[in-house]
């Protein structure tokens, strides 16, 4: 898995990486995603036994459908209204929708792990992103998580990979000068 471009979400605010055979940035893939529901259908037909765990109260398929999509508008509408006023409001940034993917005090990590929630009661939402700033992030993809550990399905597992990957690539290979990067 490669990265092969980054996008502008919101201009000196939110980014998107784009990886090779791809059609979409990240952010735009998501919630292309999780408005399908075609695509919700069959993930959460294959996921059926998850949602059947107490903690979900056992919810069927295609109210689950309904719950995603709700919350998918809820939280695209609310990440891109902070990514904008956090630009001038420092009481609302990305980083009070954005929380540490692990809560680790020893990690100082300029480019930390952040994770993001749905905005719905329960939600199984989560967008994944490096953190460069208070208000500057970048997303590496993102997951319905209907698991307590991120380690007990594969398409977590694989999220925990391109975050790891969009880290190396801030780090790495990152122009800091974001307006260089590709709109869209």
């Amino acid at each position: 898995m490669k990265i092969v471009s980054t996008f502008t979400v919101i201009e000196d605010s939110l980014y998107a990486v784009k990886y090779e055979q791809e059609k979409y940035n990240e952010f735009n893939k998501l919630f292309t995603l999780w408005n399908n529901a075609e695509y919700l259908d069959n993930f959460f037909s294959e996921h059926k036994e998850d949602l059947n765990r107490p903690y979900w109260g056992g919810i069927n398929p295609s109210d689950a459908i309904l719950k995603t999509r709700k919350d998918a508008k809820l939280l695209e509408k609310k990440i891109l209204q902070v990514a904008q006023r956090g630009k001038t409001d420092k009481d609302e940034t990305l980083s009070t929708l954005f929380k540490p993917l692990h809560k680790d005090p020893l990690n100082l990590d300029p480019y930390e792990k952040n994770k993001a929630y749905g905005l719905v009661t329960q939600s199984w939402l989560r967008i994944y992103a490096i953190r460069i700033n208070v208000n500057l992030f970048v997303v590496s993809g993102g997951s319905i998580k209907l698991t307590p550990n991120m380690n007990e399905r594969e398409h977590l597992l694989l999220e925990l990979k391109k975050l790891e990957i969009t880290q190396k690539y801030c780090k790495d290979e990152l122009d800091l000068d974001l307006r260089y990067f590709e709109m869209g």
